[in-house]
């Protein structure tokens, strides 16, 4: 369990990000790869679907492609290549056990190439096996990736950058008059002082199934003297419950440390940190309580001991450099927002904190923080962060209080980390509180709207025209695949739309899938139509990728919508969609989504 106590300057991901222009294609309903089947979509059901109802959908569509029922033989040969897909679909999803991997690991989990060994036998074995194969593929292709931790942190002083600076008279030459000079830009950041520079590298590797080295060295230099320490820790899980943790510094100041952690249950944990520096005096010891109270969301208490004394061993009380202290917290997270409230009552300093971290879009991400301690005073904090490139994140982050203002810029890439906190008074200026605030937000709305989205455009732009090229056999070859199924779709399809003219039913006049924009669109009429049962429409989604009941996809990696004419108790309608699963609402009360 990580630290509940850990500083947030600015929220960082520990997972690799998607690249912005992936992600932006993807969230317009494209793809940089070929669409693969979903074996729902071919039986045109929901992922909830019950067993009756799939042997009913499969009925259907037996009644349509089944080989038996065609007599022509080239129209013989297309049904068998159709009925094949839409069996291998039915025998899938109708049998629990290959069902319930295909839901977690796709068509994929099916391929026999998995070696799941022959004593697993039951599916919550075959899954946790598959689990297993899982992460280790992942941990191998990410090993040089995110194992490596650096962090840079400079820590500098623009106080006096800010501030009016003017000669002293002994150094002007006692009463000798001197010209005034205007003072440039230079010479007042002339004036920045580097006060610390903070450096810790960490490498972890495994060498066991359970058990984790961590090697790692720091270094610290301020006002010309500086300091550094070589760490060593050693992770082992024991079970699911429990962990442990030993680490030891190999160079002075010696210092040693031990952690635990146990799960009392699935909801409940607790976690106990002892630091050995001395000994002098017992080992401060860190003891944290939490529990989930509902999803995503975490109450702790930890109590803090300080530094204390067990009789005449440890410290006396005025010459303790810790104090003991008592804090409850709250943290939720989702996939749009985490906030992390804190009250913490100590015997030096008492505070409360409050900070929340809203997710904008793909790639952008603001966070607020509001705290008031014994000490300091009252604290406020904004800044945001921004995905830049396709590993690489920027962030910029005001911090304004009674007792000064500051300034904070961030790189991150790869597990790696440049900080810059950046002093720009020592007290509270409404003037540098202003800017300081309003710079984040200003210079990221720049780079934004400056560079990052116009270059995100023309990537775009470019990817597409590459994907044009690249995908024009698939997309072919899908197409010649809808329209052999239309052509066998075609017969029963006229007979259900003559049932449902004579009765003012739901007729589709026309449909057509795609970029309706730029004209790359696919005619899906007859394969809607065939979707229509008792004048309704039911489409659970993920057609586009259905070539087996007359859809495809007509231009990968675009964004795409489906517009419909039709008619309804003889009057003409039209819809227009952003996707085929977009028709997840009743558009109307006869277009509907089970």
């Amino acid at each position: 369990m990580d630290d509940p106590y850990e500083d947030r300057v600015m929220p960082v991901d520990q997972t690799i990000p998607a690249h912005p222009l992936e992600a932006g294609l993807m969230s317009d309903q494209g793809s940089f790869q070929p669409p693969v089947v979903d074996f729902y979509s071919i039986l045109n059901v929901s992922r909830t679907a019950s067993n009756s109802e799939l042997q009913d959908a499969f009925n259907k569509l037996s009644q349509i492609f089944h080989p038996d029922h065609q007599t022509d033989a080239e129209l013989k040969e297309t049904a068998e290549s159709k009925f094949r897909i839409i069996k291998r679909a039915f025998d899938v999803l109708s049998n629990p056990q290959l069902r319930s991997t295909y839901d977690k690991h796709g068509e994929e989990g099916l391929d026999s190439k998995f070696d799941v060994g022959h004593k697993i036998t039951t599916p919550q074995e075959q899954l946790e096996e598959y689990a297993r194969l899982a992460r280790e593929t992942q941990d191998m292709t990410l090993e040089n990736l995110v194992r490596s931790r650096n962090n840079i942190v400079v820590h500098v002083d623009a106080s006096n950058v800010f501030h009016h600076y003017e000669m002293p008279a002994s150094l002007r030459g006692g009463n000798i008059k001197q010209k005034s000079q205007t003072e440039t830009v230079m010479d007042s950041l002339g004036r920045t002082k580097i006060m610390q520079l903070f450096m810790k590298n960490t490498f972890e590797t495994r060498i066991g199934n359970r058990t984790n080295i961590v090697l790692g060295g720091s270094m610290s230099s301020s006002s010309g003297t500086g300091s550094g320490s070589v760490m060593g820790t050693l992770r082992h899980t024991f079970s699911d419950k429990i962990s442990m943790e030993l680490g030891a510094s190999l160079l002075n100041p010696t210092a040693s440390i031990i952690k635990g952690n146990y799960n009392i249950d699935p909801l409940t944990f607790v976690s106990a940190v002892a630091e050995l520096k001395s000994s002098y005096g017992p080992a401060p010891l860190v003891l944290t309580v939490g529990r989930t109270l509902v999803r995503g969301t975490t109450g702790y208490v930890t109590y803090r001991t300080g530094e204390w004394a067990l009789g005449s061993w440890g410290r006396a009380f005025e010459d303790r450099d810790q104090f003991s202290s008592m804090t409850m917290g709250l943290r939720s997270s989702n996939e749009n927002e985490h906030y992390q409230a804190e009250v913490q009552a100590g015997v030096v300093q008492s505070r409360i904190s409050l900070d929340r971290t809203w997710t904008l879009d793909e790639s952008t991400r603001v966070r607020v923080g509001l705290g008031y301690s014994s000490l300091a005073g009252a604290v406020g904090s904004i800044g945001g962060d921004r995905q830049v490139t396709e590993y690489t994140r920027l962030g910029l982050a005001a911090e304004v209080g009674l007792g000064g203002v500051a300034f904070n810029f961030k790189v991150t890439r790869l597990g790696q980390s440049v900080t810059v906190p950046i002093l720009l008074s020592t007290e509270f200026d409404p003037k540098i509180a202003f800017w300081a605030t309003v710079a984040p937000v200003s210079a990221l709305t720049a780079l934004d709207l400056g560079y990052i989205k116009p270059k995100r455009r023309r990537e775009r732009a470019q990817k597409l025209q590459e994907l044009r090229k690249v995908h024009a056999d698939f997309i072919a070859s899908q197409r010649r695949e809808a329209e052999e199924a239309i052509t066998l779709l075609r017969e029963s399809t006229l007979r259900k739309t003559k049932l449902e003219q004579d009765k003012d039913g739901l007729v589709i006049i026309e449909a057509t899938y795609g970029n309706l924009s730029a004209g790359l669109v696919a005619d899906v009429t007859i394969a809607v139509q065939a979707l229509v049962n008792n004048s309704q429409l039911a489409m659970p989604g993920g057609h586009s990728k259905n070539h087996v009941l007359g859809f495809y996809d007509p231009c990968l990696g675009e964004k795409k919508q489906l517009r419909i004419r039709y008619e309804f108790q003889k009057k003409l309608h039209e819809v227009v969609v952003a996707d085929m699963a977009a028709v997840v609402a009743p558009v109307r009360e006869h277009i509907v989504n089970p």
